[in-house]
């Protein structure tokens, strides 16, 4: 259960010498009853009041993608990988910085105007899944 007291105890380890460690700092993220806010918040709180940076091992960190890939195929390249997501921030221009190519799709949490939002632009936007299967598809064809 979350609730101040647990922030407080990571307080107080943190400042007796444990590390800050996120999976990741999201802004928000979608429930059934609509957006709630992301653990972005309570890393930030907790690096603002202790005084540390926090080492993120999530997305957008681009260590996350690298192992992903290394994960999957043996000859997979990284600028021939499509993330696709729905945070244009932490999945697209994230997935972007660590050389792959990125997709934001409009479904999700995807707010209007998301992708302008960052100065970096993704590779790609579409409207949903089957706009971007299609795309893959016919690239495939080709």
């Amino acid at each position: 259960q979350f609730h101040y007291e647990r922030m407080n105890e990571a307080f107080n380890l943190i400042k007796t010498g444990a590390s800050l460690v996120a999976i990741n700092k999201s802004r928000y993220f979608k429930r059934d009853d609509g957006l709630a806010i992301g653990t972005g918040a309570f890393v930030s709180a907790l690096e603002f009041s202790c005084d540390v940076k926090s080492h993120v091992v999530g997305k957008p960190e681009p260590a996350f993608f690298h192992l992903a890939l290394k994960g999957m195929l043996d000859d997979l390249r990284a600028e021939e990988t499509l993330m696709v997501g729905d945070d244009v921030r932490d999945d697209v221009i994230g997935a972007q910085k660590a050389g792959l190519q990125g997709a934001l799709v409009k479904t999700g949490k995807y707010q209007d105007g998301d992708e302008k939002r960052y100065g970096e632009k993704p590779n790609f936007v579409f409207e949903n899944l089957e706009e971007m299967a299609a795309m893959v598809v016919e690239q495939y064809k080709n």
